[in-house]
């Protein structure tokens, strides 16, 4: 009983994100893309660090029309490569102040077999180092 009452209904929250920086990995798409809404929505800073940069430049603009929050950056972050990940790092520790919050939504799940442009294997990579 406790769970579907959990699990089933719609999770929402009136918290205000002003002057909040939240950096949402895997944000052009999917559960990535509805967490960037719903923050944007509630006027917080969005990084919106993806791989494919012409996708997330579509979401952000559909996130922009939906919520009006212009506050929103993309960056690159390929996870499968530790060159795309130190330079997103470096570039962050750059250029923001502050980091408030941090999504790790990002990752990959029971793709062929492949590996990272470091040698792991592409899963392990992507999601766990």
């Amino acid at each position: 009983m406790y769970c579907r009452s959990v699990c089933c209904n719609r999770w929402s929250s009136e918290e205000r994100l002003e002057g909040k920086t939240v950096i949402i990995t895997g944000a052009n798409t999917g559960i990535g893309k509805e967490t960037a809404r719903d923050l944007a929505r509630r006027g917080a800073r969005i990084i919106m660090a993806c791989r494919d940069l012409e996708r997330a430049e579509e979401a952000r603009a559909d996130i922009l029309e939906d919520t009006g929050n212009e506050n929103m950056v993309i960056r690159k972050l390929d996870l499968s490569d530790t060159k795309s990940i130190r330079a997103f790092a470096e570039l962050i520790n750059r250029e923001e102040k502050q980091v408030n919050i941090l999504i790790n939504n990002a990752g990959i799940m029971m793709c062929p077999y492949s590996k990272t442009a470091d040698g792991f294997e592409m899963q392990l990579g992507v999601n766990h180092l």
